[in-house]
């Protein structure tokens, strides 16, 4: 048996479910308090989430691309990762290198889009069982969201979007990954592996983010990633998904027009090709609570910012696509 230590919403932790169940392999999920962990503490590995232990064998093992590794090198059934070693290679730098590009961009990303338009989904996020759900009750979310906004805030550096060039750079890594898809069909060779599980997983956020979901040049790279999870049996939604969508017709509208970008720029295109990494990168930054009331401020300038322009909402082109 193993045990998952997850947050459900994670597109890190759904990389895990995916091998998990791509390899039938025996598991049961152990949801966690995502600000404190004490659940995980009893494990000498490093405290992120995913974290897997393996009852059999005894290992403990975090970080999603090292879990699937090691499930694919003890459990060999039903492989992940090529075979043969240079394909096995280019899938292992494909995973590190978009787990620690598009997977934290991704992140960053999604998180902004839910405190522009729907703070109130972020209790419901990383508050679900605390106090018995007290604090997902509609008056309580709407007071806990200003904190719970400014701590992610803090941690993943949301208010630095811009000056990070976060949209350019994802739009520079996807554009030539869609066009390498369109040719080749799967990233390493001519079959699925780890490297596709990646790349599907980490995608997700970005389906709530108009300037990427909507992004004419990025379709058939959402196509291919519904057919991944329509063939593979994955969730065609998260719950945050549904919420974002049902706020969004609701309202008529969606914060997604990048006004710092001008339409017609060029976006400089390359070959698709990971980079030189043998371990995955993160940017996650120490919060204390000192910080958080000097911060609100940075809070509700991404809440109310003009930067990112309202627009008409229409659902994208590419869901329920065959």
């Amino acid at each position: 048996m193993i045990e998952l230590y997850k947050l459900h919403w994670s597109h890190y932790v759904e990389k895990v479910r995916w091998a998990l169940d791509f390899k039938r392999l025996d598991w049961r999920g152990i949801d966690i308090v995502a600000f404190r962990k004490d659940e995980m503490k009893r494990f000498d590995c490093a405290q992120t989430v995913p974290l897997i232990h393996d009852t059999a064998t005894g290992v403990a093992i975090s970080d999603s691309s090292p879990i699937i590794r090691y499930l694919d090198e003890t459990y060999p059934q039903f492989p992940l990762l090529p075979a043969d070693p240079a394909e096995r290679a280019l899938a292992w730098r494909w995973m590190v290198t978009l787990d620690s590009t598009l997977g934290l961009n991704a992140r960053r990303l999604g998180y902004t889009q839910v405190i522009m338009e729907c703070p109130g989904i972020l209790s419901r996020l990383f508050m679900p069982g605390v106090c018995g759900g007290l604090f997902t009750w509609p008056v309580l979310r709407t007071l806990v969201a200003p904190v719970l906004g400014t701590m992610l805030a803090l941690r993943f550096r949301f208010h630095r979007n811009r000056q990070d060039r976060v949209y350019e750079q994802l739009e520079e890594q996807l554009l030539p990954i869609a066009g390498h898809l369109d040719r080749e069909g799967f990233l390493v060779g001519h079959t699925f592996t780890a490297a596709d599980l990646t790349l599907a997983c980490l995608l997700r956020p970005l389906r709530i983010v108009p300037h990427f979901a909507d992004h004419p040049r990025l379709q058939s790279l959402f196509a291919w990633q519904e057919r991944l999870f329509r063939e593979h049996g994955r969730d065609a939604a998260f719950p945050y998904e549904t919420l974002m969508a049902a706020h969004r017709q609701k309202r008529g509208s969606v914060r997604g027009r990048v006004s710092w970008l001008s339409p017609d720029r060029a976006v400089p295109m390359g070959d698709a090709q990971p980079l030189s990494l043998e371990t995955a990168g993160n940017d996650i930054h120490e919060v204390s609570r000192w910080q958080l009331l000097p911060a609100l401020p940075a809070y509700f300038r991404l809440r109310w910012s003009g930067r990112i322009k309202r627009m008409p909402y229409v659902p994208a082109a590419w869901l329920g696509a065959q």
